[in-house]
C-alpha cells in the first residue's frame, strides 16, 4: 500500500528529494510500530488512533537521535506526512479511516530565516575572488543572483541560458514541474560568461567538474561549506544564499507575488504560493538597524 502511495506522488511530478521524506517519515513510524509488539504480524497500516497518538508521545521523549526528543521540525513535518499517507490509504479504502486526522499535531516549528547581510555577502564574494577560481565565483554568484535550489544549479544547461551585453535569462527546471525563467543580471552575466570563456569541454550542463560532466548536488554543498570554513559565516549554506536572494529581492520590490514566481513557490493549482515566501518578510538584524537608523534626526 505504502508503495502505491509513493507512486502516485512520483505521477504527480513530485520531486526525489520530497519523496524520499516520505519515506524516511514513514519508515520512523514504521520501525517503531514494530517494536512495540502492537498486534504481532499487524502491519502499521492498520494503526489505531491510539497507536498515533503513542507515537506522538514516543517522539516528545525519545524519538530524535540517541535517544533524545525529536526536534520540532522533525516532529511537525513526520505529522504532516503521516496525516497524507494514512489519508491516503482511507480514500482508497484500504483501512476504515485515517487515525491521524483526530490527533491533536504536534506545533509546527517555528522557522528562523537565514541569510547573509549584505556585510557577510561581501566578505565571501571578496574571499571567492581572492583565493576561488572563476568557477566558483559563478556558483557562488548564481546562488546569490538567481536563488537556484542546488539541484537547479546542478540542472542548469547551456541551453537554458541566452545571454547578451545587455540581457539574459536562465529557463530553470523548478520542483515538480514548475519551471520558471529569471532575469540574469549584469553581474552574473559577466561571472558566467568569464567562467564559460574558460571551459574546455563538451558537457551540455553550465558547471562541470574535474570528474565529471555534470556536478553532483554534495560537491556543490562542499564546495559551499569549504567558503564557510574559510568565512566563519556559521550560518552559510546552499540553503541560506537561496534565502539571501529571497530577502533582498522582497526588500527591493516589496512585492509578495513577484518575488514568489522568482523563488518557484507555487501551490499545487499553479498559483504563486504567498505563505512560503512570507519568510522572506520577518526582518533581520541589518533591516531593524536600518529601520532605527531611518527616524534618527542626525
Amino acid at each position: 500500500m505504502f508503495h502505491e502511495f509513493i507512486q502516485q506522488l512520483e505521477n504527480r511530478g513530485v520531486s526525489h528529494k520530497t519523496v524520499k521524506s516520505y519515506q524516511v517519515s514513514w519508515k520512523r513510524f514504521e520501525t517503531w510500530f514494530q517494536s512495540t509488539d502492537r498486534g504481532g504480524e499487524v502491519n502499521a497500516v492498520y494503526a489505531t488512533q491510539k497507536d498515533v497518538a503513542d507515537f506522538k508521545r514516543h517522539l516528545d521523549v525519545a524519538g530524535g537521535k540517541n535517544g533524545k526528543p525529536a526536534a520540532s521540525s522533525t516532529k511537525a513535518l513526520t505529522f504532516v506526512h503521516l496525516n497524507a499517507i494514512f489519508r491516503f490509504f482511507a480514500d482508497k479504502g484500504y483501512i476504515p479511516d485515517n487515525p491521524v486526522g483526530p490527533v491533536k499535531k504536534p506545533p509546527r516549528a517555528r522557522r528562523q530565516p537565514k541569510w547573509l547581510t549584505r556585510n557577510e555577502q561581501n566578505a565571501l564574494l571578496r574571499e571567492v575572488r581572492y583565493r576561488g577560481s572563476v568557477r566558483e565565483n559563478a556558483i557562488i554568484l548564481t546562488f546569490l543572483r538567481l536563488g537556484l535550489r542546488v539541484h537547479e544549479l546542478c540542472d542548469l544547461q547551456l541551453t537554458d541560458l541566452k545571454m547578451s551585453d545587455r540581457k539574459g535569462t536562465a529557463y530553470i527546471r523548478g520542483k515538480g514541474d514548475k519551471d520558471r525563467e529569471l532575469p540574469i543580471g549584469s553581474e552574473l552575466r559577466a561571472a558566467l560568461q568569464t567562467y564559460l570563456n574558460e571551459r574546455d569541454d563538451s558537457s551540455p550542463y553550465v558547471f562541470v567538474s574535474r570528474r565529471s560532466p555534470k556536478c553532483s548536488e554534495r560537491g556543490i554543498q562542499h564546495l559551499v561549506e569549504k567558503y564557510r570554513a574559510r568565512t566563519g559565516i556559521h550560518h552559510l549554506s546552499c540553503h541560506s544564499l537561496r534565502h539571501t536572494f529571497g530577502h533582498d529581492l522582497l526588500v527591493a520590490v516589496k512585492d509578495l507575488q513577484k518575488v514568489a514566481i522568482l523563488m518557484g513557490h507555487y501551490k499545487e493549482n499553479g498559483e504563486p504560493n504567498l505563505q512560503m515566501t512570507m519568510i522572506y518578510t520577518t526582518p533581520g538584524v541589518e533591516d531593524l538597524e536600518a529601520a532605527v537608523e531611518s527616524i534618527s534626526w542626525t
